[in-house]
């Protein structure tokens, strides 16, 4: 008997011990990368918390959002979690669970200091791999690799004719820079077609393209855009924006992108995935090892195709792959589902059991009108006896009558006389009618004429009284003030416009409209050069009432001009510093010769006295002969300078040849140099002329930073723009006055204790020779920053 108790009272025993434990809440963070009514961050979240409520109901589940697709800038993620730390400062996670890339770099960085390292779960991962979790533990989760090119091929399939893949997407967040970079790595395997990316561009811009799109051309959709107003729209409001738009096929890689114009293509579920990561979630709640779970790298989708963009474009459904799900497809009767055909039986039971009943109806119905057709005959009889009255009756009503049509032909005499009147006064109104609408006519005219000559200048022209306010603009002016023209009427120019440049505008209008002569502003602006020509406008009596403001941005031709007299003055300073090099090489070889003798009489001489005063006299001139030296070549280098070899290269070769050159000099110096060069196309350059430029430039920032106490740092970027490609180079030096900015590419012009003043002057020659553009400004490293602006090479034709 002992025997049997002992087991049951330990099995009671450990029951008893876990009951409490299973029955404690599991707390799980769910941090969102992006912002709530985000299609991909809604249906992940809605199969997450479906799930939990169906498989876990005790999990207490908070929410958070990044918000990272509105917010771009690199401070905002710091404030995020400063932000994050203060609200879960007294929480303890049991698990966190990530969607998409932000949210999983995030919980990496601040692991544990906000989340106390807590075990971690993520999906929507895009381009995943292993080494980013080096160092970290109690992690798996899924990563997401959409069937890019699967959908592609249909795509290919489905519109045979194809010649050309317009990509329109962004890469501002991670997850839309690595979707970009995905796309871009399969023009391989599609030789024949063209691939044309349309990243981040304007609504205006973009509905201009759409239009020009014809036969040949597929649209691949992935990611955000902001509307004309700069408001951030949903995936959904993107593809309802170009299938408005766009003459030609949408596909797209997730599913929250159909009924919103896309064709269709092979899509990962986003409520599946997130269904996906709740339960693996849920197996690590349960006790399982998030280190035992590998992370999962096959995505599931499948194809997914839209019947009223079928039909629209023309697509055979027996064209399309085995199994694909097909969206708001009428239904035939052999899909009906059972359950409504016997509805329907049960109603046509009922309606026959309905006509059964009105047969009876209509047999009682007609017993029913043999008896009313016995009273009708009891009816006539009382009627002719009443009529006999009537008569009576009517022969009195009938000389009523009588009177009354005199009384009615008085009537009509006096309505006719009225009607003449009416009608004489109805064609005077008529008149007056015509003559306003032919009036109102001239005036809008008038205003039309007058809006076309707003309109008509490439330059900004508003109308404005003398307290600055606006009563009309175009369409330029209102762009450079960045809104649109209805917004602006009514508004005081004075108040829109900086302090700065404000006192000068309202210090001109108050002389036009003092003297009623037209004024003008040179050079008005900060970043840019802008003319500014104000005329007054005058009233019947001649006083000045407004003014037209003419505002004509002249920086490019300003700049050019500068560039141009830039330019000569090099010239010049070349041809003058040649022929003094000349002159002065000549002595200065005769004082090399000189020392040479001299060199030969102290070796005859002893060591002791005068002869060793002598030597050291020799090797200080030498030394100074040899700084003479170094200075001619440099001017020679200035004055002679080689024409450019041209060849297709990759900018950032000659780049990283230099860093290589300067290498142990900026070691030594503890210099460090940040490189970031983002893909960009070839461009027509001299490698060896390109690596001397970037090594002055370096060279001149690691003497900037060497003077300093904090940080010494360059840092090196190479950028893609439309029609070029952009070098920059910034340090965390001094930096360079706004007065001495413009002076700095002048030939010996030098801030440096033992500069020249000739090494940025090559550069700029260099730069010029490659028909490109350098400019100073200030760096975001708190130094100098120089931007070198190289133009693609042309399109060659066949």
């Amino acid at each position: 008997m002992p025997r049997v108790i002992l087991p049951v009272l330990l099995s009671l025993l450990l029951f008893l011990a876990t009951a409490p434990a299973q029955a404690r809440s599991q707390n799980v963070l769910l941090l969102h990368s992006y912002h709530p009514g985000l299609s991909w961050t809604d249906t992940l979240n809605t199969g997450i918390q479906e799930t939990f409520r169906a498989e876990m109901p005790q999990a207490l589940l908070w929410v958070e959002y990044l918000d990272t697709k509105r917010n771009t800038d690199t401070s905002y993620l710091s404030l995020q979690a400063a932000l994050l730390g203060h609200k879960l400062s007294e929480s303890v996670f049991n698990l966190i669970v990530t969607t998409d890339n932000d949210a999983l770099n995030f919980v990496l960085e601040y692991r544990d200091s906000i989340f106390r390292g807590a075990p971690v779960v993520f999906c929507g991962v895009n381009d995943f791999r292993p080494e980013q979790l080096r160092g970290q533990t109690r992690i798996t989760g899924l990563a997401e690799n959409p069937p890019f090119a699967e959908t592609m091929r249909t795509a290919l399939g489905l519109h045979p004719g194809t010649r050309e893949f317009v990509v329109i997407g962004a890469d501002q967040s991670i997850t839309d820079l690595l979707t970009d970079q995905s796309l871009r790595a399969l023009e391989a395997q599609f030789p024949g077609i063209r691939f044309t990316y349309w990243n981040n561009l304007p609504a205006q811009e973009l509905r201009t393209r759409l239009a020009q799109l014809g036969p040949g051309q597929i649209i691949f959709v992935h990611g955000v855009m902001r509307n004309e107003e700069g408001v951030l729209v949903d995936y959904r409001g993107k593809n309802l924006f170009l299938s408005t738009y766009a003459k030609v096929p949408i596909y797209g890689f997730w599913d929250f992108e159909m009924g919103t114009g896309c064709v269709g293509g092979r899509m990962v579920e986003g409520r599946a995935e997130g269904e996906r990561v709740a339960r693996l979630a849920m197996r690590v709640l349960n006790g399982t090892d998030p280190d035992s779970i590998p992370v999962d790298t096959q995505t599931p989708s499948r194809f997914i195709f839209d019947y009223i963009q079928l039909r629209r474009f023309g697509i055979a459904e027996s064209l399309l792959p085995e199994g694909s799900q097909i969206l708001n497809q009428p239904a035939r009767f052999y899909q009906i589902d059972k359950r409504y055909i016997w509805t329907a039986t049960v109603g046509v039971a009922v309606l026959l059991a309905a006509v059964a009943m009105l047969v009876s109806a209509i047999r009682r119905r007609q017993e029913a009108q043999e008896v009313l057709r016995r009273h009708k005959e009891q009816l006539e009889e009382a009627v002719r006896a009443r009529t006999g009255h009537l008569r009576a009756a009517n022969d009195e009503l009938e000389r009523e009558v009588g009177e009354r049509i005199r009384a009615e032909g008085d009537l009509r005499k006096a309505r006719a006389r009225l009607e003449i009147e009416v009608e004489r006064r109805t064609s005077d109104l008529l008149f007056e009618v015509e003559q306003r609408r032919l009036a109102e006519a001239q005036i809008r005219d008038r205003e039309a004429k007058a809006r076309a000559l707003i309109n008509a200048p490439t330059e900004t022209l508003l109308l404005m009284d003398q307290a600055g306010i606006l009563l009309d603009i175009n369409d330029t002016g209102a762009s450079r003030l960045g809104t649109i023209r209805e917004s602006l009427i009514g508004q005081s120019l004075f108040d829109i416009l900086p302090p700065e440049r404000c006192a000068r505008l309202r210090q001109a209008v108050d002389a036009v409209f003092a003297g009623g002569e037209a004024g003008s502003i040179a050079e008005y602006g900060q970043d840019e050069d802008l003319d500014l020509h104000i005329y007054p406008v005058f009233d019947d009596a001649g006083r000045v009432t407004r003014v037209a403001v003419f505002m004509a941005d002249v920086t490019a031709s300003r700049r050019m001009a500068r560039q141009i007299m830039l330019l000569d003055k090099i010239n010049s300073l070349g041809r003058m510093a040649a022929g003094i090099a000349h002159e002065i090489r000549n002595p200065l070889t005769g004082i090399h010769a000189y020392l040479y003798a001299m060199d030969e009489i102290c070796a005859e001489l002893t060591e002791d006295g005068p002869a060793g005063v002598l030597r050291s006299t020799i090797e200080k001139i030498r030394k100074a002969a040899g700084k003479m030296e170094s200075v001619i070549r440099r001017v020679l280098d200035f004055s002679k300078p080689g024409t450019p070899r041209l060849e297709l290269l990759d900018l950032s070769a000659p780049v990283q040849e230099a860093l290589g050159l300067l290498a142990p000099t900026l070691r030594k110096a503890g210099v460090d140099v940040v490189t970031r060069f983002d893909p960009a196309p070839m461009i027509r350059g001299d490698r060896m002329q390109l690596e001397q430029a970037v090594v002055n430039i370096v060279d001149n920032a690691a003497r900037a930073v060497r003077l300093g106490d904090g940080e010494k740092r360059v840092e090196i970027r190479i950028d893609a723009a439309e029609d070029h490609v952009l070098l920059t180079i910034g340090d965390t030096g001094p930096g360079i006055a706004k007065a001495d900015r413009e002076r700095v590419f002048d030939p010996f012009f030098t801030t440096a204790s033992d500069g020249t003043g000739i090494g940025l002057s090559i550069v700029q020659r260099i730069v010029a020779d490659h028909r490109g553009v350098i400019r100073v400004a200030e760096s975001p490293l708190g130094g100098a920053e120089f931007r070198l602006e190289f133009p693609l090479p042309a399109p060659e034709h066949p």
